[in-house]
C-alpha cells in the first residue's frame, strides 16, 4: 500500500504535465489561427484599398462612344411606359376618363417610338454567340417584335376611340387587352435580355458584339 502512494505523486506530475501542454499546444494553435485570420484580413483590406484606389481613378462619366450599344439605354423607355399606359388605361375605365384617356395615348406612343428605336435602330449585332444564347436571343427578339406590334395597334385603337368613337367602354376594354399584351411581350423581353446579359454574358463589356470599328461580318447574327 506504502509502494502504491510513492507513485501517486509521479502519476499527478505526468498527468499535470500533459494538460499543461496540451493547453499550451491548444493556445498556440489559437494563436496561430488568430494569427492567419488577422493576415487575411489585412491583405483582404490592402487589396480593397488598392482597388478602390484604382477604381478612384478610372471614376469619370464616359461618353456615349465608349458604350459598346446603346440598347440597355433606350429600351428601359418602353418597358416603363407601356407599362404605365397599361395602368392608366385601366384606371380611365373608372375615373378621370378624360384627362388619363389622353395620358394613355402619349404613353403608348412613347412606348411605341421607345421599342422601335431600341430594337430596330440601336439594336446591336451579336457574333460568336453560344447555342444557348442564340437561342435565349431568339426569344428576346420575338417577343421584342410582339412589343413592337400591339403597342402600334393599341396606339392606332386609342386615336381612334379618341377622335372618332369617344372613348367607347368596349374599345378600350379593347385597347387595354391589347395593352395587357403589350405589356406581357416586354417583360418577357426584358426576362430574355436580362438573361442574355446578365446569364449568358451577352454585350457585357462588349462580349459576344460587333464593335463599330470591327470588320462586317455578313454572316452575323442580328
Amino acid at each position: 500500500m506504502r509502494a502504491a502512494m510513492k507513485f501517486i505523486p509521479i502519476v499527478l506530475i505526468i498527468i499535470l504535465s500533459t494538460l499543461t501542454g496540451q493547453g499550451h499546444n491548444k493556445e498556440k494553435h489559437i494563436k496561430l489561427h488568430n494569427d492567419s485570420v488577422k493576415t487575411q484580413i489585412t491583405d483582404h483590406h490592402v487589396n480593397g484599398m488598392e482597388n478602390n484606389h484604382m477604381n478612384l481613378a478610372k471614376k469619370e462619366k464616359v461618353s456615349l462612344d465608349a458604350f459598346p450599344t446603346l440598347h440597355p439605354m433606350v429600351v428601359h423607355f418602353p418597358i416603363v411606359l407601356l407599362l404605365l399606359a397599361l395602368f392608366t388605361q385601366f384606371v380611365a375605365l373608372f375615373v378621370f376618363r378624360k384627362e388619363l384617356n389622353w395620358i394613355t395615348l402619349f404613353l403608348i406612343f412613347g412606348g411605341l417610338i421607345g421599342a422601335y428605336i431600341a430594337g430596330q435602330l440601336v439594336h446591336p449585332h451579336t457574333t460568336g454567340l453560344t447555342e444557348t444564347a442564340s437561342w435565349v436571343l431568339e426569344k428576346h427578339e420575338k417577343f421584342a417584335d410582339y412589343t413592337l406590334w400591339t403597342a402600334l395597334v393599341a396606339f392606332i385603337l386609342k386615336i381612334v376611340s379618341q377622335f372618332l368613337l369617344k372613348n367607347k367602354i368596349w374599345m378600350e376594354i379593347i385597347i387595354l387587352a391589347v395593352l395587357a399584351f403589350s405589356a406581357y411581350s416586354v417583360s418577357e423581353t426584358s426576362h430574355y435580355g436580362a438573361q442574355l446579359l446578365h446569364i449568358e454574358g451577352v454585350g457585357a463589356q462588349g462580349n459576344y458584339i460587333e464593335l463599330p470599328d470591327a470588320e462586317i461580318n455578313n454572316s452575323h447574327s442580328h
